[in-house]
């Protein structure tokens, strides 16, 4: 087989692997402000929890900063995989018992602004777990695996005009081809954490704007 005619296998494999990189990027972009946006919301509850405390001694600010506290820990243990989806949801609903106590407290108009922030926090917490738990189109993945081991077997049957060449193309095509299978792969779930925290993968989504908030939030409570 001349190297020539090779080609237009290359070429349907370039192909596929920029329409399923595309794919799963369009995932990991949107993961990668999901923590940002978790701990923003988590800081406008505590704000709006500070708010609604001044001026009421029925209302302890630093009981519902705990609360908040309780909560970042752990949906971050659920991101790095200690605890449950249900647990999650659990704390969640929770915080609308906590939410409930701002109107017994005679805060009614700060408990109809910490709703909505509940809300986005399970909007974004759902999002998550679907992008965790759903991966790319299963027939895509197959065809591209099918695409490299016809690439890499036509790669070593055919001819080329030197050996130069021969030894340059070969190694190159296939690196090139593998990490791109390899890279699809690993951004499928941006967010392979395991229960110590590591990263499974080198493609993860950073969690540090939960820590550097959860870290703030200690501060101010005067705890570890």
């Amino acid at each position: 087989v001349e190297f020539g005619d090779v080609g237009i296998v290359l070429t349907a494999g370039v192909f596929l692997s920029g329409f399923v990189l595309a794919g799963t990027m369009a995932d990991y972009k949107e993961a990668e402000r999901l923590p940002g946006e978790i701990a923003i919301t988590l800081e406008t509850l505590e704000e709006i929890f500070v708010l609604a405390s001044t001026g009421r001694p029925a209302l302890a600010a630093g009981e519902f900063k705990r609360e908040t506290l309780a909560v970042a820990d752990i949906i971050k243990a659920w991101l790095v995989r200690a605890r449950g989806t249900a647990e999650v949801f659990e704390a969640l609903t929770h915080m609308n018992t906590v939410i409930r106590r701002l109107e017994a407290g005679g805060a009614g108009p700060y408990a109809s602004r910490a709703v909505p922030q509940l809300l986005m926090l399970r909007k974004n917490v759902s999002r998550i777990d679907v992008i965790r738990r759903t991966g790319f189109l299963p027939p895509a993945y197959a065809l591209l695996e099918v695409l490299l081991v016809m690439i890499l077997t036509l790669l070593l049957a055919a001819s080329f005009k030197s050996y130069v060449a021969e030894f340059i193309l070969i190694p190159v095509v296939t690196l090139v081809n593998t990490y791109m299978l390899r890279l699809i792969k690993d951004i499928d779930d941006p967010f392979d954490y395991a229960p110590d925290g590591a990263k499974l993968g080198g493609a993860e989504v950073d969690l540090f704007p939960l820590d550097e908030y959860r870290a703030r939030l200690a501060s101010r409570l005067d705890v570890a």
